[in-house]
């Protein structure tokens, strides 16, 4: 059940990406705005298809398989989800299922909603949430179904950090239970404590990959990021205190 990804290019925007990620692992894609990250994903779970390369998981290319094989295989939650029409939480949720061959629904639904903890949300319309409200929900949407893989796209994006750390840990639980995951993040600090493995992205192409403490080196961080960095490290995690290169540091 192992990802390889070999030689992935998409236009301008992504060039000769390789990898291997297996089940079990957190897998953080890092890199500043415009690396490649959201179209590294896109291209992973078939949404786009690649102008050189593959990418296939047990052995399946992905960009060749029809739309339902990828729901089985893969649960996807985008960057920036689409607006929704005026439904409730609860019917955004159900329609999600659709396709998933569930065994039992209705315990499916009520897994996810107490994972994420949107119990209270049910009854109101997506569109009136707020934004750290509908991320909950649409991370809860990308969670239903038992499927191998999992594709997070900024999923602590507008989170406060207690909703920060919780849907890390999910995500952490996830990999804990024999999926894949991987992410696209910008905290750093959140990828270096929870992710087993990272793909560093520059312009496009794949600067660095490896354990965390590899990847996040001064010179990758400069050359990537253009700041320095120094590291907070205690037994319940680690921080990032970041600042800008200077002219002659650059």
């Amino acid at each position: 059940m192992s990802l390889k990804v070999t030689h992935l290019a998409y236009q301008e925007r992504l060039q000769k990406v390789s990898f291997a990620a297996q089940p079990g692992e957190l897998v953080g894609i890092l890199g500043a705005n415009g690396a490649g990250k959201s179209t590294l994903l896109q291209l992973l779970c078939g949404l786009l298809k690649p102008t050189a390369g593959a990418v296939t998981f047990a052995g399946s290319e992905i960009s060749q398989m029809s739309a339902l094989a990828q729901r089985q295989l893969l649960g996807y939650l985008p960057q920036a989800p689409h607006a929704e029409a005026a439904i409730s939480v609860e019917h955004f949720l159900r329609a999600g299922m659709v396709n998933l061959q569930l065994r039992s629904p209705e315990s499916e639904l009520q897994r996810v909603v107490q994972t994420l903890r949107i119990e209270t949300l049910l009854a109101r319309g997506v569109h009136q949430l707020s934004g750290g409200e509908q991320r909950r929900v649409h991370i809860a949407r990308a969670l239903l179904g038992d499927q191998p893989w999992l594709i997070c796209d900024e999923p602590t994006a507008s989170l406060d950090l207690y909703y920060q750390l919780q849907v890390m840990e999910i995500l952490r639980e996830q990999a804990g239970q024999g999926k894949l995951v991987t992410v696209a993040m910008h905290d750093l600090g959140l990828a270096a404590r929870y992710c087993d493995r990272l793909l560093l992205l520059d312009g496009g192409e794949l600067l660095a990959q490896g354990a965390p403490a590899a990847v996040l080196s001064d010179a990758n961080l400069a050359q990537a990021y253009k700041i320095k960095a120094r590291w907070l490290c205690t037994e319940d995690g680690v921080t990032l205190l970041p600042s800008l290169l200077t002219d002659a540091e650059s």
